[in-house]
């Protein structure tokens, strides 16, 4: 039955709709079909498209449909039934040559590896599993929602482009789509087409959110509106969510499902209603959301009529993109109507739709991107049109998207020239005809303008960057597009107009070259570090468009000499003149260029040096060199000018590596590690040592290493004596040690680095290979960590799946879940120790393996070089650097300070790399043999150097043969020879021993004499292993004795442990026991007469992690601090869920002894210059700040708490504690004056401190009635409630009087001596260490007590002792539950955090309110003698008494301190009277409490107990405890 009503119900509307279509088809012309149309969606629209929720969006579309689609669809078809016209238009058509399928969000695509152009041809799901490619290698990704399937483009991919579906027929029709077409439905469908292109643009720009467009204008108006909150990219969810429930009064729930459709379709309508209501809601959003000067939300009151209407435009969009699908000719009809001028503009209506992009909300952007790929840049002819279009306008484009739109690139418009410039020959198209190049270069340059400095470089701001930037580099990822085919052939047009945008390219080369350059810091360290990312940010986005212009450069030989000289005359105008300077050794001079990296600004961007080097190695494809006739322009760069950006990066690199610029921070090591990383390194790194290679193959041998020299400095310490060398300065020897390995290592590196293209004889494979022989001889490796080492192409391609199985085997994974990859054994000789893609960590792990793996496999630890590919004939001079006469004499002059015992002025290190060179000119020969060629190394290494020679040029006077230390003939083989006779290079011994193996075999190949020399070992094998008997049984001897003090230690620790075994030993054993009388006579006392001597403290020295600088602590010096973290803590607590009340009123002094609140510290032991961390913490703030609220929740720290994270462990902190001294070195004066100074302990019994302490508070509290008496006398106040309050305590000499008329005069005195400051220091705290004990102060304060900052509360110093005690307390608890000791087993971030938190807290009271501190020091001593007369006292019962002894051992030296004094050293000298006396009552009162809260279960009976008198007496002082107690009850 219901089937039936389904039937009569479709056929009613279809009736319906046919109806319709026949009204609307009696209009002959667009203006009266418009009409029409518009009368009827005016009532109709509003009516379906109403605003409800997500649940009614399918029952609206499915009226929409019937009541306006279908009616169109038969208007379309002129009355016959759409189903069976379209279906029959489907037939007709041709069948498709490209698929076309636009993808959905979250679609599957599939790209192959072995096919495809470039990384952005895609098959859609059906096309790929019918296709050839499926056999392939290929990559699987998702869409984001933008593109569409290139099944069928030629020009997508290499081979195979079409799937069986999409295959090309032969038999093509030859009428053209629109012909196909019916006559009558052409006309109808054009006329439909443009009224609803016109519609849906209209509707969507329409900005008035009230009315209406003329003839869609509702006759009543009615009072329904909503409030509609826009998407944007600067607000987060949370603040969205928060904002939606303050505002329109909605659940958690429903703000989420409003956030969530904000994001997902660009706007949502969050309150409905009249005007008011959506008029209240809308102000609030704007209120909340621009708070501290945030940009609000944008969000608009708009009328239901209006809504409805946005949404049928998007739906007509839809339904046109269903239409086309239906007909090729549908498709064309409507690209020509996209492309006519709209209304009376010269601009086609698609024009303005692009241009008005920015004006859209997501969802309707999508919409007409979705259409504009399923027409336009479908057909071949349309997509040229809208290219041609779309270049015309990039720039406006691209400033919009940069400066106005606030969407995500994926949705915008700007998206869509990946389907355009991606297409080899349209790109090449819109270069000849659109100068597409220039345009998309200029645009990018143009927005760099504002950052550019006066000299024309780059310079980007840390406080002013503009957060646009990121958008601004979506400009080069369209350059790579256009550049990501290489043209085969060149035209004429093409030549031209890529020269002029190479030019364009060059200009924003030069902007970067010399960009961010340092300067070294000699005296101080920098401030603020300086901003560097943005430049390594733009060096990513262009590195591949570098790559890939040279790839284009190197094609045709006009191009490639056009850009060479316009690459030099740039790099000319910007270096200008050079200063020259000439240089002599070793009997040859060279004029060197004057610039010295130590004090001169250097940078490692240097793009357009970079740039010529890669222009140069292409010039030998059409056998032009730099001395070829005409070739140069006019002023050329001489080859030394050519490689000296170069030599100023690698010099710069190796200073820091002699830690030359260690006060340059942090900046500088990040620059030159992103310098060395594989995303960079292709056009940074490699480019240099290609540039240097260029510059070995140019110049003079001899001026090349003199060159190199003088630009590391070493031209003197080459020629320097060796005891004048000697004799500089260590930090300064140092360095230069240091700066010649760096030499040496640079020229291992020019020398033996071949695998670039064009450099060596080797192929694209053969460098893959390489890179991964190297990677593994780390160990083994996983796919995906060898994968991310190697450098990637434009096509993300790294070559690696090509080579490795031919080098490495793989083992299934193990235990680890991972497979591996190792390396087979036949390659480890190809293995090369410096390579120069290693980092320094890689390089040392890479070296420990193989010298293990030698030594596993018996053979020696020797690591030589391996035997290099040959160079190409241009780079062959390269070579003839290793046996000129300069690096022989370096070489000899190295060797020779090694193998004189008493010369400095080299190291190890040098020696390998000394060793490492000559087996490398060793090969040469061999080669060069090989080949029938004389190289010449063998000749010049054996001959002996004429002494009058090396001393005419200022070589090492004690190498003259009339010296005692002269061993021989001066030749390299000789001094290797008597450098094999000494012991002195054991660790390299192998080493040695290869080389001069090696160097024998190639005397024999030559036919020289040869000289054959074992490399003595340091001992025979009988006296080695008595040397290693002699080294174990040191050892042993070590072990033991540091086993016996550390023995003595712990006896002295727990010698009460000792002494009570002792007694139980029988007579036997203890006299054999340890004598510990010795041990327990010195045990350290901590409190009373008897205290032990401190243990003596020298300064101690701290060094900042920051500037890496040393600094003494001092009260009076420069303030040192510890990152630490100040939180609540309730893991004490003993009433869980209680909690402070009213903060504001809440006493600090005294807690509670079930500690249900305190505030705890911790540390993690990094310590820091004040000022260093203070502008550490600014830099942070403000990058926090900069950063958009969107994605500060993902931060582990809150810098609006005060957060940050320590910067060298990265540890959570909130605050700094302030490094106080020792207090014996608080001070620079001398200990001994304070010794002498300091008077004895007087003698003061229990009963007489307790006295003294009693009579101090009665004399406060007669003296505060006086003032109050006094006060009410002369103000006529009423009687205060604050009854017998405390006043300061009384002056030293007159508390004495009264002591003295109760007890002896001794007494008293002694009394007294308990609180004498030691005056003779004067107060010498910094300004710096009294600012930072404030502020730790300050932030315990707000922690603690949860309030703001307020420095004049009486509660900080009280809240920073609590704090002590409560730390000290919660570190005594986890020893205790780990059952370790106290003092034995603190770490060293325990004993930091609570030695500098205790002198923090001593020292506190003395830099805060001291007024207060002496009131609070009565108040506390009130509490301990139980001073019923003070009011407000807490009970003895309501105070944990650990917590008391600690505020009363910190504020009682302050109790008689003056103002004018009260800075002075903390140490009194009746301290540790005090101490012991506190410490005595605060106990006493603690077994009180025990006794109070305790119940026991007593009897008249007698008690068997051992001390049966003992025992009486305790239950005697029990029971009157409790009497007493309950009488007062």
């Amino acid at each position: 039955m219901a089937t039936d009503d389904e039937e009569k119900l479709c056929r009613l509307q279809e009736n319906n709709s046919r109806k319709l279509a026949q009204q609307w088809q009696q209009c002959n012309d667009v203006q009266s079909l418009q009409a029409t149309l518009f009368k009827y969606w005016s009532s109709h629209v509003p009516n379906i498209y109403t605003i409800d929720d997500e649940a009614e969006v399918p029952t609206q579309d499915n009226t929409g449909r019937d009541l306006i689609f279908s009616p169109l669809e038969w208007f379309i078809c002129s009355g016959s039934d759409p189903k069976v016209v379209f279906k029959k238009l489907k037939q007709e058509d041709d069948p498709p040559k490209l698929c076309g399928r636009v993808f959905k969000m979250g679609e599957p695509t599939y790209s192959c590896r072995d096919c495809a152009v470039d990384p952005t041809c895609v098959f859609c799901i059906d096309c790929f599993q019918k296709s050839a490619h499926r056999t392939h290698r290929y990559r699987m990704s998702t869409s984001g929602g933008g593109g569409f399937c290139d099944c069928g483009d030629v020009e997508a991919w290499k081979q195979n482009p079409s799937c069986e579906i999409h295959t090309v027929n032969s038999e093509q029709s030859t009428k053209s789509p629109l012909e196909r077409l019916p006559a009558e439905m052409k006309s109808k469908t054009e006329i439909l087409f443009h009224i609803a292109l016109n519609y849906a643009y209209d509707l969507l720009i329409w900005e008035q959110c009230d009315t209406l467009p003329h003839g869609l204008q509702p006759s009543v108006l009615a009072d329904s509106y909503c409030t509609m909150l826009f998407n944007d990219e600067v607000h987060t969810y949370d603040q969205v969510i928060d904002t939606l429930k303050k505002a329109v009064d909605c659940t958690h729930k429903e703000a989420v499902d409003f956030a969530t459709v904000v994001d997902r379709e660009g706007r949502s309508s969050v309150c409905n209603g009249n005007f008011r209501i959506c008029e209240q809601a809308c102000s609030i959003i704007k209120r909340n959301t621009s708070r501290h000067g945030n940009k609000a939300l944008k969000v608009h009151v708009m009328h239901t009529s209006v809504v409805a209407h946005h949404t049928f435009a998007m739906r007509l969009l839809s339904w046109l993109t269903e239409i086309i699908a239906h007909s090729e000719g549908l498709r064309q009809l409507l690209c020509v109507e996209c492309m006519k001028p709209y209304r009376d503009t010269n601009k086609a209506l698609i024009e303005h739709v692009i241009l008005s992009d920015t004006k859209l909300w997501k969802v309707a952007r999508i919409h007409w991107h979705q259409l504009i790929m399923s027409s336009v840049l479908i057909d071949q002819e349309f997509k040229k049109q809208f290219a041609m279009m779309y270049t015309k306008n990039y720039n406006t484009l691209q400033r919009d998207f940069i400066t106005l739109d606030d969407h995500d690139h994926s949705v915008s418009i700007t998206s869509l020239s990946v389907q355009m410039f991606t297409v080899p020959t349209l790109s090449r198209m819109l270069i000849m005809e659109c100068d597409l190049l220039s345009e998309v270069l200029n645009t990018f340059m143009s927005f760099c303008g504002p950052d550019r400095r006066a000299e024309g470089r780059l310079k980007f701001d840390r406080n002013s960057l503009q957060q646009n930037f990121r958008r601004i580099q979506y400009i080069l990822l369209d350059l790579r597009y256009i550049l990501s085919s290489i043209p085969n052939e060149w035209e004429s047009k093409l030549k031209e107009k890529f020269l002029k945008g190479l030019n364009v390219f060059l200009e924003l080369l030069s902007a970067i070259q010399g960009m961010d350059a340092v300067t070294r810091q000699v005296a101080l360290h920098i401030e603020v570090e300086p901003e560097w990312e943005t430049a390594f940010n733009l060096q990513i986005k262009l590195g591949s468009c570098i790559t890939m212009l040279l790839e284009w450069c190197a094609t045709d030989r006009s191009v490639l000499v056009e850009a060479y000289r316009a690459t030099m005359k740039i790099l000319r105008s910007i270096s200008g003149s050079s200063k020259l300077v000439k240089k002599k050794i070793s009997g040859h001079d060279c004029s060197c260029i004057v610039y010295d990296v130590a004090t001169q600004p250097v940078t490692v961007h240097s793009p357009l040096s970079r740039f010529l080097a890669g222009l140069h190695v292409s010039l030998q494809k059409y056998r032009i060199s730099y001395y070829s006739e005409g070739f140069l322009p006019n002023m050329p760069l001489s080859p030394a000018e050519m490689i000296e950006e170069a030599m100023h990066t690698q010099v710069m690199i190796s200073q820091v590596q002699a830690g030359m610029w260690r006060r340059n921070g942090y900046s500088l090591l990040n620059q030159i590690y992103y310098y060395h990383n594989v995303r960079c390194r292709s056009e940074m790194q490699d480019r240099d040592i290609l540039m240097l290679q260029i510059g070995a193959m140019l110049m003079n041998p001899n001026e090349f290493v003199i060159t190199v020299l003088n630009k590391y400095g070493l031209i003197n310490v080459m020629k320097e004596n060796a005891d004048k060398l000697s004799s500089e300065d260590s930090q300064k020897q140092v360095h230069i040690e240091t700066l010649i390995e760096e030499f040496l290592l640079l020229l291992i590196v020019v020398l033996g680095e071949r695998y670039a293209a064009g450099v060596g004889q080797v192929s694209h494979e053969d460098r893959v290979k390489r890179e991964v022989i190297h990677q593994l001889c780390i160990g083994p490796m996983p796919h995906s960590e060898l994968a991310k080492s190697l450098t990637e192409n434009h096509n993300h391609e790294t070559g690696l799946e090509t080579v490795i199985t031919s080098v490495a085997t793989f083992k299934k994974p193990g235990a680890t879940g991972k497979g591996l990859y190792e390396l087979k054994r036949e390659f480890y000789k190809d293995y090369n120790p410096f390579f120069y893609h290693y980092s320094k960590a890689d390089q040392s792990k890479a070296e420990e393996t193989q010298r293990k793996m030698k030594k596993s496999n018996g053979e020696g630890e020797a690591l030589p070089p391996p035997v290099p590919p040959p160079f190409t004939s241009t780079f062959k001079s390269v070579s003839s650097v290793l046996q000129c006469d300069v690096m022989i004499h370096v070489l000899s002059t190295i060797l020779r300070r090694a193998s004189l015992s008493r010369i400095r002025g080299w190291t190890e290190t040098m020696i390998q790399r000394v060793l490492y060179l000559v087996g490398m000119a060793l090969h040469e020969e061999k080669c060069h043999h090989n080949n029938h060629e004389d190289f010449g190394f063998i000749a010049k290494a054996t001959a002996e150097l004429p002494w009058q020679h090396i001393s005419g040029d200022g070589c090492l006077s004690c190498l003259n043969p009339n010296s005692d230390n002269s061993d021989g003939p001066a030749s390299v083989l000789s001094l290797l020879e008597s450098l094999a006779k000494i012991k002195r290079v054991e660790e390299h011994k192998d080493l040695l021993g290869w080389v001069l193996k090696t160097f024998a075999e190639v005397q024999q190949l030559k036919g020289s004499e040869i000289t054959s020399v074992e490399v003595q070992k340091d001992l025979d094998a009988e006296a080695e292993k008595k040397r290693k008997s002699e080294l174990a049984k040191q050892r042993r001897a070590r072990i033991m004795a540091q086993m016996s003090a550390m023995q003595r230690n712990f006896i002295k620790e727990n010698a009460e442990l000792f002494e009570a075994t002792e007694t139980e030993l029988d007579s036997d054993v203890s006299a054999t026991a340890m004598d510990t009388s010795e041990i327990l006579s010195d045990f350290p006392v901590a409190v009373g007469a008897k205290r032990s001597k401190a243990t003596e403290q020298g300064v101690t020295k701290c060094t900042c992690i920051l500037c890496q600088e040393d600094e003494e602590v001092t009260l009076d010096g420069r303030a040192m601090v510890l990152a630490s973290l100040v939180q609540r803590s309730t893991v004490l607590s003993k009433s869980r869920g209680k909690v402070i009340g009213d903060a504001e009123k809440f006493d600090a002094m005294f807690v509670p002894p079930d500690l249900y609140y305190g505030t705890h510290v911790s540390t993690c032991g990094h310590i820091m210059h004040w000022d260093c961390w203070q502008r550490f913490f600014e830099s942070v703030v403000a990058k926090e700040q900069r950063r958009p609220h969107r994605f500060r929740a993902h931060l582990s720290f809150d810098v609006d708490k005060r957060e940050f994270l320590c910067p060298l462990c990265e540890s959570l902190s909130n605050a700094v504690i302030p490094l106080l001294p020792h207090p014996g070195t608080s001070t620079s004066q001398s200990q001994d004056s304070i010794c002498d100074e300091k008077p004895a302990s007087p003698e003061v019994s229990y009963n007489e401190w307790l006295a003294g302490i009693q009579s101090i508070l009665q004399a406060s509290q007669e003296s505060a009635l006086r003032q109050k008496q006094q006060q009410e006398e002369e103000m006529q106040q009423q009687q205060s409630s604050e009854e017998n309050s405390l006043s300061d305590p009384c002056p030293l000499p007159t508390l004495t009087k009264m002591m003295a008329q109760t007890m002896a005069q001794t007494v008293a005195e002694n009394f007294q001596l308990l609180f004498e400051y030691v005056y003779s220091i004067p107060s010498q705290f910094s300004d710096s260490v009294k600012d930072m004990i404030k502020m730790f102060a300050r932030s315990l304060y707000m922690v603690g007590l949860g309030l703001m900052p307020f420095d004049e509360d009486e509660r900080v110093p009280v809240v920073a002792w609590t704090t002590c005690a409560y730390t000290i307390h919660s570190v005594e608890n986890l020893l205790r539950e780990e059952a370790k000791p106290l003092f034995g087993s603190l770490s060293s971030r325990q004993n930091e955090c609570l030695g500098a938190l205790v002198r923090f807290a001593a020292a506190c009271g003395n830099i805060t309110n001291t007024t207060a501190c002496r009131k609070h020091a009565l108040r506390l001593l009130s509490a301990m003698t139980a001073m019923t007369e003070v009011a407000d006292l807490p009970c003895i019962l309501d105070i944990d008494m650990f917590t008391l002894m600690v505020n009363v051992c910190l504020s009682i030296p302050l109790l008689n301190c003056e103002d004018s004094v009260c800075n002075s050293s903390t140490h009194v000298s009746g301290e540790a009277i005090n101490h012991h006396w506190a410490l005595k009552v605060t106990l006493t009162a603690h077994i009180l409490q025990i006794l109070f809260t305790s119940t026991f279960q007593t009897s008249d009976e007698e008690m068997e107990l051992e001390d049966r008198d003992e025992a009486q007496k305790l239950l005697e002082i029990y029971k009157n405890l409790h009497t007493t107690a309950g009488n007062k009850l």
